[in-house]
C-alpha cells in the first residue's frame, strides 16, 4: 500500500497535492484554532485570567529583583498593572490565600523592600499604589526570591531523583567562561533519552556561541533583557517536520521537543552550567529573521531558545513557586 500511495503521489501535479494537503490541514487545525477563539470572546472563565494576569505580572517583578544587576526603579508600568490586577482579584472576592495572590503581593513587598535597602526614592505615584496594597495585605506571604552561591545551587546535583529535580532553578547570571562543545555534546546525548514518537528522533540543536549571531537572535526574542547578553551559549531547538507522516501528527513535534527540552536542562543542570528556557512565541516575520540568520532548513520548526553559561560565585533566583500536585490533578 505505501508504494501504491507513492505512486499516486508521483502522478499528481504538485498544485493539486498541495491543495490536497492545505485542505486536509485546515480540517485537522479548524476545531483547535475555534477552541482558542471561542475561549477569548465567550468563556467566562474570569478567575483563570484574572490568576493568568498576575503571575504574567508578578513573574516580570521576580525577574527584575534578580537580575544580575537590578535596575533601580524597573518596571514601573508593570508595577502599576500588577496593582491594578491585585485589586480587580480582590473584587471578585477571590482566596487571598491562592498561589498567584500570595506570590503577588509577596513580589510587590520585596519591590518596595528592594528599593528601601538602596536608598532609592520611587515616585509618587508608584509609592501611593505599593503603600496600599502592602499595607492592606500585610498578613499574606509567599516565597521570597533566593540569594545563593555557586557551591549551595549545584549541592544537590548528586542526590536521588527527587532532590536533584527540586533543585534546578532557572538561572539568569552567567560568567565569560567558555563551555567547551564536548560537555555541551554530552548534555545532548543526555537529552537523546528522552521518549520519542516511533523513535524518529525529530530535536535539532543549533549551538550559538558567535557573539554577533548571540546578539541578532537575543534582539528578536522578548524576555531576556538585562541577562541574555551574559550567556556564553545559545542553543536554539528545532524540531523536523519532516518525521511526521501527516496532519494529524501536527503536535509531535512540539511534544517530543518539549520533553527533550526538559532532559537537556536537567543534563545541563547535572554538569554544573546554569540555563534560562527562553520561549519562541513571535512573530512570523521575527521567525523568518531567526532563520535567515542560522540558515534554518525550511522543514525544520523552531521550539526555544536556551541561554546557558557557567555561574558566577554568588546568584539570584527567581523563586517561581509551584502550583501542588493536587491543585492540577483530576482523578477519574
Amino acid at each position: 500500500m505505501p508504494n501504491l500511495n507513492n505512486k499516486i503521489k508521483n502522478l499528481l501535479p504538485r498544485k493539486v497535492l498541495f491543495l490536497y494537503y492545505l485542505h486536509s490541514a485546515k480540517k485537522a487545525v479548524l476545531p483547535d484554532l475555534k477552541r482558542r477563539i471561542y475561549d477569548k470572546v465567550y468563556n467566562n472563565s474570569e478567575t483563570e485570567k484574572v490568576q493568568r494576569d498576575l503571575t504574567l505580572l508578578y513573574h516580570i517583578v521576580e525577574k527584575g529583583l534578580t537580575m544580575p544587576v537590578p535596575r533601580p526603579g524597573f518596571g514601573k508600568k508593570v508595577v502599576l498593572d500588577l496593582c491594578k490586577v491585585i485589586n480587580r482579584y480582590e473584587k471578585m472576592n477571590l482566596p487571598v490565600d491562592d498561589l498567584e495572590f500570595k506570590q503577588s503581593v509577596s513580589v510587590l513587598r520585596e519591590y518596595v523592600e528592594f528599593h528601601h535597602e538602596i536608598n532609592f526614592k520611587l515616585d509618587d505615584e508608584l509609592n501611593e499604589k505599593l503603600k496600599d496594597i502592602v499595607s492592606r495585605f500585610e498578613n499574606i506571604e509567599g516565597l521570597k526570591q533566593k540569594n545563593v552561591t555557586k557551591e549551595e545551587y549545584f549541592k544537590e546535583i548528586n542526590e536521588p531523583f527527587d532532590v536533584f529535580c527540586r533543585s534546578r532553578y532557572s538561572v539568569r547570571n552567567y560568567t565569560e567562561e567558555e563551555i567547551p562543545q564536548s560537555v555541551l555534546s554530552e548534555c545532548i546525548e543526555l537529552a537523546q533519552k528522552s521518549p520519542s514518537f516511533c523513535n524518529r528522533q525529530p530535536t535539532r540543536v543549533h549551538v550559538v556561541k558567535s557573539p554577533e549571531l548571540k546578539q541578532g537572535i537575543l534582539e528578536l526574542q522578548n524576555g531576556n533583557r538585562g541577562f541574555g547578553h551574559l550567556a556564553e551559549t545559545l542553543l536554539v531547538i528545532t524540531s523536523v517536520i519532516s518525521t511526521t507522516k501527516d496532519i494529524h501528527e501536527r503536535n509531535e513535534n512540539h511534544l517530543n521537543g518539549g520533553m527533550f527540552i526538559m532532559t537537556l536542562l536537567n543534563a545541563l543542570h547535572f554538569k554544573k552550567i546554569g540555563a534560562c528556557s527562553l520561549n519562541w512565541s513571535v512573530s512570523s516575520d521575527k521567525d523568518m529573521k531567526l532563520r535567515s540568520l542560522l540558515n534554518i532548513p525550511e522543514n525544520e520548526v523552531v521550539l526555544m531558545i536556551i541561554s546557558c553559561g557557567y555561574l558566577p560565585e554568588k546568584l539570584s533566583l527567581a523563586s517561581s513557586p509551584r502550583k501542588s500536585a493536587k491543585e492540577i490533578t483530576t482523578e477519574h
